[in-house]
């Protein structure tokens, strides 16, 4: 008698572990902080060099090459 009844809880144990290693749903994909709140930044390049800008309309080299650069982060990690 003791031995059908291990032999029981083990069917049923076996039971348990193996129905639930089936049908797992899909985990979510993880979305990085950064993707959900950033977005591709803009910029206005001059014309040319020592081109006159008295309404202060075209970004610095420095700000493009930065802006530049954020760009392209953002595109390899929010990608898809």
């Amino acid at each position: 008698m003791r031995v059908k009844k291990s032999a029981g809880l083990m069917l049923l144990a076996t039971a348990c572990v193996t129905t639930s290693a089936c049908g797992q749903p899909e985990r979510p994909r993880v979305v990085s902080d950064f993707c959900t709140v950033d977005q591709r930044l803009t910029v206005e390049v001059a014309p040319g060099p020592g081109v006159d800008d008295p309404g202060n309309q075209f970004d610095t080299d420095e700000t493009v090459n930065q802006v530049l650069g954020h760009n392209e982060v953002h595109d390899r990690l929010c990608a898809g």
